[in-house]
């Protein structure tokens, strides 16, 4: 009886107890260690600072602080409140922000570049949620492989990049931001011979002819590593393809075998018009990024972040 009327009383302290300013406390205390400085920090006084906690704990039920010396340290209950809060009050300044920018009807150009195998997919979802929030704002996109790409990022000529390949240990100029994954899959059409055998080996693939994308995107060196793992080389006439446009066309047009961009292929797939082929791909080019210039960022390029992958809650400071 007293587990479930605790559990009503941890309920309810969630439900309509806790307040924003109960997680602030939580989160600065976190921060600074002591209750008089959190009190510095609030501009109220020492009791007042220790009368919310005292609430947080009546609400809850059990501890939240506990005394070390001079200094106040997080229980096991407070730690997990105060990391919780920390996303709540993060999740809600960012919204702030966005709020701010939608009343002042954030204007200005963006010059955003991207990778083929992101423009039609993440890119194009992230320019409409771009317009939804700031409809005043003029966006010039750029479709290339990184080889162009990154040089005209760093001259200025681009805002920001998308692509699927790192800047490296040392970016130097350059920030970048994973914002999520999108894993390559080995597609054909499926009609194609080789989706009715039992078992297909990277051998088989040899003889087939392949749409290969072309120098200096990270597709390219993830296929040519993937070759060069199997000791082979494609054999066949295939097909260099600058465009992922046109490649489920080729596909389920012919005999061809590529790389696709799961996420692009995912409707034809889902309609058993291509199929996949059961075969490992490299981790390599999965991961797609956004790249700028460091000192180059703006809240008009921050709500692009945003808007390009809104579930990552991407809105605060830049990784890496």
């Amino acid at each position: 009886m007293n587990a479930v009327t605790d559990a009503l009383d941890l309920d309810r302290a969630f439900r309509s107890g806790l307040k924003l300013g109960h997680l602030r406390v939580l989160a600065a205390l976190e921060r600074v260690g002591r209750v008089g400085r959190v009190a510095e920090l609030f501009h109220v006084t020492q009791p007042a600072i220790s009368k919310q906690l005292g609430e947080i704990e009546g609400l809850l039920g059990m501890p939240v602080v506990q005394r070390q010396g001079r200094s106040v340290v997080l229980t096991a209950a407070g730690e997990v409140l105060a990391r919780h809060g920390r996303h709540v009050l993060h999740s809600l300044d960012a919204a702030h922000r966005e709020l701010e920018d939608l009343r002042e009807g954030l204007a200005g150009t963006l010059r955003v570049g991207a990778v083929a195998t992101v423009m039609p997919t993440l890119v194009a979802r992230g320019v409409a949620r771009l317009r939804q929030r700031a409809p005043g704002v003029a966006l010039t996109l750029k479709e290339a492989t990184t080889d162009e790409l990154f040089p005209l990022l760093r001259e200025g000529a681009l805002d920001l990049v998308v692509s699927r390949t790192r800047v490296g240990r040392n970016p130097g100029d350059l920030q970048e931001r994973l914002l999520g994954r999108d894993p390559m899959v080995l597609a054909c059409s499926a009609q194609h011979p080789l989706v009715a055998r039992k078992r297909v080996r990277w051998t088989d693939l040899a003889s087939q002819p392949w749409i290969l994308p072309p120098e200096g995107s990270a597709i390219h060196a993830a296929l040519q590593t993937l070759f060069d793992k199997h000791g082979m080389r494609p054999e066949g006439p295939g097909v260099i393809a600058n465009s992922v446009a046109v490649m489920p066309r080729l596909l389920l047009d012919g005999d061809l075998v590529g790389l696709l961009p799961r996420a692009y292929a995912q409707d034809l797939i889902d309609r058993r018009q291509l199929a996949v082929l059961p075969l490992e791909v490299p981790n390599a080019a999965q991961e797609v990024r956004a790249l700028w210039r460091r000192g180059h960022d703006s809240r008009l390029l921050h709500l692009m972040l945003q808007s390009l992958a809104p579930e990552n809650g991407i809105a605060g400071a830049p990784a890496r």
